[in-house]
């Protein structure tokens, strides 16, 4: 997401702070970005932080209702985890306290469960506080999208909006980890409940790779600290995925196959998503669950290419949500009518059939398509 004077309602507007406007990191795939960061060797994480506040589209699609949500992240450090026997310090400066990673996230939340306003005003700027009541309007709700919520924890977390190219914390507040000793970070936000057939929910997650020290190069603006000017992100990548998702099919080769339905389980992950307006699973599950029920196909690879195919050729969103920056010139181009593959997601379709083999759990097929595959 970039800093942008688009009067289209359902794109954020955020104005940058001072001395801090700095070029969009480029999105990419996200073992592009993980490649790019390298072999991590020193990690904290936390996994499924749990809280319940009004976020994103339940799974009828209704925005505003209150929903459960889970919370994971991992930072990975550029150098390793040390121990001294000098002193008693638990935590040293390259790293973070997991429990305090841990409060940091669930503070971001402190707030949205009675509307929202509270948890916005505390921690951010106006531009980011623009950013989630806009989503909102857009949803025709009190309740922010799950992009909002998103950014509000990684501002949080970085200081920075996702792409990193614009400061969105006021300048007597600091960001919870400092950039120049990272390596990686991601964030997931997961609604368990936001999908009608899938057992994993749906989840959102930015990884971003982040650039050494010495290649944040001074602005030549006269600050002594010109290493929080810079952009830091080298690269990031942004991933939806709708997981478990159970749906009686018409496939196989065998007779028998071919005269009854038998239960699939779908996951859908599209890398290097660029939607950042408006929650837009509920639509992609739709034409998911359309093309399995309408399947005859004889093999779970022939069903998988078809359900990617029909994501990145056929599907439209219901209107123009909003995307990456990179694109941006795209919009004013008829971007709203862009098939997805030209939008430049990668989409993955992985499907297992759990009753086909007897002694074995599932067999299962992996198709990926989309740009640059």
């Amino acid at each position: 997401m970039a800093a942008t004077t688009t009067s289209d309602p359902l794109i954020p507007k955020i104005t940058p702070a001072a001395s801090s406007a700095n070029p969009a990191a480029p999105l990419r795939s996200t073992f592009s970005v993980l490649a790019a960061a390298g072999e991590p060797v020193a990690t904290v994480r936390v996994r499924n932080l749990q809280a319940t506040i009004p976020c994103g589209r339940d799974a009828w699609g209704r925005p505003g209702k209150v929903q459960p949500v889970l919370l994971s992240s991992e930072v990975s450090f550029r150098s390793a985890f040390t121990a001294s026997s000098a002193d008693d310090r638990l935590v040293d400066s390259e790293t973070v306290h997991y429990g305090n990673l841990s409060k940091t996230l669930l503070g971001g939340l402190e707030g949205l469960g009675s509307g929202g306003g509270d948890a916005l005003g505390s921690t951010t700027t106006t531009a980011t506080k623009t950013t989630a009541s806009q989503e909102t309007s857009s949803s025709s709700s009190s309740s922010p999208s799950s992009s909002a919520v998103f950014e509000l924890l990684w501002v949080r977390l970085t200081g920075r909006i996702p792409d990193g190219s614009t400061v969105a914390l006021p300048p007597d507040q600091v960001p919870f980890l400092d950039a120049s000793t990272l390596r990686s970070l991601s964030l997931t936000v997961n609604l368990p409940k936001a999908s009608l057939l899938g057992g994993g929910g749906v989840s959102l997650t930015t990884t971003a790779a982040f650039k050494a020290k010495s290649a944040l190069v001074p602005g030549g603006d006269g600050d002594d600290d010109d290493d929080q000017v810079k952009n830091p992100i080298e690269s990031y990548a942004r991933t939806l995925r709708i997981s478990g998702l159970h749906i009686p099919t018409l496939v196989g080769v065998n007779a028998n196959e071919r005269e009854a339905r038998q239960m699939l389980v779908a996951e859908v992950e599209i890398d290097r998503f660029d939607v950042t307006g408006e929650d837009v699973h509920d639509q992609i599950e739709r034409v998911i669950v359309d093309a399995m029920e309408k399947s005859s196909f004889e093999t779970l690879e022939a069903l998988g290419a078809h359900i990617a195919t029909k994501i990145l050729d056929d599907f439209r969103l219901d209107r123009d949500l909003g995307q990456a920056p990179q694109t941006q010139q795209q919009k004013h181009d008829g971007a709203a009518n862009q098939s997805m593959r030209d939008r430049g997601w990668q989409v993955r379709v992985t499907i297992e059939k759990p009753i086909a083999v007897p002694f074995a759990e599932c067999p299962a097929v992996e198709v990926r398509m989309g740009q640059g595959l």
